[in-house]
């Protein structure tokens, strides 16, 4: 007993130690403030991980929040200059975020993205020129310009034929309902179930579902970013040892969370649909965010000798989004 309460001081005080040397602060509009780590920044709300446990915050009663890491508040300059206009700026702090930590996804899928809209805009450029020099020969009756039949379509069909796509709610979450064969969507890997996580970094938690339609549609990029969120079903391999060796399943911990570091060619694990890259947010339906990596790895064996084992992994994937 005294071993087991020593043992819960020592991870009381790690955790105490984590959140006083590094900690986010989170600045409410009342005047107080909430020290702990930002794990998730939806649009509307945030979770904020505190030694007390995770604590939800909506953002109308936020004030600031102050990032303890120098890439996380290089992130929100670029924030701060994108919502104003200023893309150049933009890209610039969002550049010195990725380089400063490479694995920090929101300032790599940032980086990308800015990268991208800037690389297309002489293009676009180019192309709302032309349609302005078609109108004003149309209006001098120098083009011909036959009657065509218009035909007009929903937003929803025109996604779809954009992506091949169709979304439904579930629980706040945008779920993917429908794949049309040989579709952007189908190109890309996206399966029906999978979950949409975020768009280009940009988490779609609560957020309607013509609100994540135009993201993708009026993305300044037709290759678009997607973090998807799927299950994985891995059976045991029918050897008497049920490792992770046996599966094929090499795992590291990572700033994003519980990776999939390697996985052996023809494995269980490569069969039953896992890629290297895959982070792993759940494991038969329980967190993995807290767990230490050894009872990670227990947990699958474990699950692996009653027959099988869910993992819920998180998979970036880009869509190539069709003209319609």
């Amino acid at each position: 007993m005294k071993l087991f309460i020593f043992f819960l001081l020592i991870i009381c005080s790690v955790l105490l130690f984590q959140f006083t040397t590094v900690a986010d602060t989170v600045c409410l509009k009342d005047g107080s403030k909430v020290k702990g780590i930002v794990v998730e920044n939806y649009y509307q709300s945030i979770v904020l991980s505190t030694i007390y446990g995770e604590k939800h915050f909506d953002k109308s009663d936020i004030k600031d929040i102050l990032y303890d890491r120098k890439e996380q508040n290089l992130v929100k300059l670029g924030d701060y200059y994108q919502r104003n206009g200023n893309l150049a700026k933009a890209y610039t702090y969002y550049k010195k975020a990725y380089e400063l930590n490479p694995d920090y996804k929101e300032a790599k899928d940032k980086f990308i993205y800015m990268r991208s809209t800037l690389l297309r805009n002489p293009e676009k450029q180019f192309k709302d020129d032309m349609a302005r020099k078609q109108a004003l020969f149309k209006e001098s009756g120098r083009l011909y310009n036959p009657k065509v039949k218009k035909t007009t379509i929903t937003e929803e069909e025109r996604f779809k034929k954009a992506t091949g796509l169709v979304l439904a709610s579930d629980k706040g979450m945008p779920k993917i309902v429908k794949v049309t064969p040989f579709s952007a969507a189908e190109e890309s890997g996206i399966r029906k179930g999978d979950i949409i996580i975020s768009i280009w970094g940009k988490l779609t938690g609560y957020l309607a579902l013509d609100t994540i339609m135009d993201m993708i549609m009026e993305s300044s990029s037709p290759e678009i970013i997607l973090n998807i969120k799927r299950m994985v079903t891995i059976p045991a391999s029918g050897k008497q040892d049920k490792g992770l060796d046996n599966i094929g399943l090499s795992l590291k911990m990572q700033e994003g969370g519980l990776v999939v570091a390697a996985l052996k060619r023809n494995s269980v694990g490569v069969r039953s649909g896992l890629m290297e890259g895959d982070i792993i947010t759940h494991i038969d339906g329980a967190p993995v965010r807290y767990t230490p990596f050894n009872s990670v790895k227990n947990k699958i064996s474990n699950s692996l000798l009653r027959g099988s084992v869910n993992l819920d992994i998180a998979r970036d994937l880009a869509l190539w989004r069709k003209e319609v």
